[in-house]
């Protein structure tokens, strides 16, 4: 089997050698953004601390002086990506309040259902059995991040006079009425994901999925527009 193309630095480039402080954090992300390419390439059985090191630009030994092993860089590589991916970007602050639970549905989808996404969340897969305390750490780390980012939503749209009466958008129940959300807009899509190598037509789909299920989301939460 012919191995996946990594980016590779060209030759002579690569500085050795402990960095100044200044650009320690530099290294770091570069490290971490190099690790990201090479397990969604070879999985984490198959990436190997040296060729991450090539890519990065880095020695091993400025890997292992800030992760202990490869577990160790492959756990913070995935809880900084789904930091990262947690973060919705764009607009949900205007039009009526359907129209702003469809755009939080689309960018939900539009940050999960991309190529690197995919990949990192097949490489996590991958290690449930072998693996199976990182992978669950994984699992429920990503969950909160993206459940924490739609409560703020929730927070947010739950001022509005059409749900702040609607038990599901009461403060107690915010937390719960964001993972239903997720799971509804989310989980259809990214499992169709997973399974399928061209994700040309998953993309395709995804915004029609959004505002349809975000349209069902508000009509059993006993939201009716008027």
């Amino acid at each position: 089997m012919v191995k996946p193309e990594i980016s590779m630095p060209k030759a002579g480039t690569t500085r050795r050698g402990r960095p100044p402080r200044e650009r320690a954090g530099e290294v770091e992300d570069r490290i971490l953004q190099a690790a990201l390419q090479v397990f969604i390439a070879r999985g984490y059985e198959g990436a190997s601390i040296d060729e991450i090191a090539e890519v990065a630009k880095a020695g091993k030994p400025s890997i292992y002086a800030r992760f202990t092993n490869k577990e160790t860089l492959f756990r913070e590589v995935v809880l900084r990506w789904a930091q990262r991916s947690g973060e919705m970007t764009g607009s949900t602050t205007s039009g009526s309040i359907l129209e702003r639970f469809q755009s939080a549905g689309i960018l939900i989808v539009q940050r999960a259902i991309r190529g690197e996404t995919i990949g990192l969340l097949r490489s996590v897969i991958g290690e449930a059995t072998r693996h199976p305390d990182l992978a669950t750490t994984i699992h429920y780390a990503m969950r909160a991040y993206g459940t924490t980012t739609v409560m703020t939503l929730m927070a947010e749209l739950a001022e509005a006079e059409e749900v702040r009466s609607l038990p599901a958008f009461a403060p107690a129940n915010l937390e719960a009425t964001a993972r239903y959300f997720i799971d509804l807009i989310l989980l259809p899509m990214l499992m169709s994901s997973l399974f399928h190598a061209d994700l040309a037509p998953i993309k395709a789909q995804m915004e029609d999925h959004a505002r349809e299920a975000a349209s069902f989301f508000l009509r059993g939460c006993g939201y009716s527009p008027v």
